[in-house]
């Protein structure tokens, strides 16, 4: 069963679009990483906040992925966007 994770980025105040365009070039790397079903990004209006919307064939999957992100020094490199360290959340998806 797949599971739904949000990944919530609070940003530094005018940092919206040059995130934007970060993840514009990073995001294709994730929608091919193993486990990876589809992410989907949601820009809050008033520019303060990113959501990213994933969903994954596990937890360990995407876990596995955060890690490589850790490792490659990308979790690092959005330091200048952003406000506090991403809040990630996992959902189990439910049908009923």
């Amino acid at each position: 069963m797949s599971i739904m994770v949000s990944v919530e980025f609070s940003l530094q105040a005018g940092k919206q679009k040059e995130f934007l365009d970060v993840l514009g070039n990073i995001l294709p790397d994730t929608r091919a990483y193993d486990g990876c079903i589809k992410v989907e990004t949601y820009a809050e209006d008033n520019g303060s906040s990113i959501i990213l919307i994933e969903e994954w064939e596990t937890k360990e999957h995407q876990q596995a992925y955060f890690q490589w992100r850790v490792d490659t020094g990308m979790v690092n490199a959005i330091g200048p966007y952003v406000s506090a360290p991403p809040e990630i959340k996992y959902y189990e998806i439910r049908s009923e």
